[in-house]
């Protein structure tokens, strides 16, 4: 898969503007896309979540971080981009460039991080620095990943796409699940009727239609 003509224009465009101190700032905010700071990130909610018996939560954070790992590295093998030339990258990176890693990985476990910090934390200030802070260092991830030079645009921003996608499964999936229970309690309880009263057609001597 071959990069877009505007791919090109935007890497020409930021590596001819790029300077301190932003190039420091750049280098730090894609560190908190990396493999361990996310890890981190994942064993962290997981262990707030579980503390505050969310149990569902925090199988949530887990096996959505792994699955969108592993759904980004189909699509990496599927598409083979190539990443932009080595003499306008500022930092060493392999593999395939699309879509982004550091993009679709960072929507995925900051995305379910804020998800499990609004239902766990009932004060405003927590669930306000989750839901606004957490997005805005995506998207500085993503655009990191440009300014160093290891990604072509459309990488980040597919990224971004595959990312809300994988996390809009993982919300439905989990809404899906806790759901479940609630339901099969209705039924039984539906099933079973009001004390002394026939609890189906066939207690009350009927038959059901046909």
């Amino acid at each position: 898969m071959q990069q877009f003509p505007i791919d090109d224009r935007i890497t020409d465009w930021v590596v001819e503007s790029r300077h301190e101190p932003l190039t420091s700032v750049m280098h730090m905010v894609t560190a908190m896309g990396d493999t361990l700071p996310l890890t981190l990130v994942v064993i962290g909610v997981f262990v707030v979540a579980w503390l505050s018996n969310r149990i569902d939560l925090a199988s949530m954070i887990v096996v959505g971080s792994l699955s969108g790992y592993i759904l980004m590295m189909i699509l990496k093998l599927l598409f083979s981009r190539d990443r932009p030339p080595v003499e306008d990258r500022l930092i060493d990176v392999g593999g395939a460039a699309f879509p982004s890693g550091h993009a679709m990985l960072s929507t995925v476990v900051y995305g379910l991080t804020a998800v499990v910090a609004f239902r766990v934390f009932p004060r405003v200030r927590e669930r306000a620095v989750a839901l606004v802070w957490l997005p805005i260092l995506v998207l500085l991830i993503g655009v990191s990943r440009v300014y160093l030079g290891v990604h072509w645009a459309s990488d980040v921003l597919f990224g971004w796409l595959f990312g809300l996608i994988w996390l809009a499964v993982c919300l439905f999936g989990h809404a899906q699940i806790v759901r479940r229970p609630a339901l099969l309690r209705m039924g039984t309880k539906h099933a079973t009727g009001r004390p002394g009263q026939p609890s189906s057609p066939a207690d009350q001597g009927t038959s059901s239609p046909s």
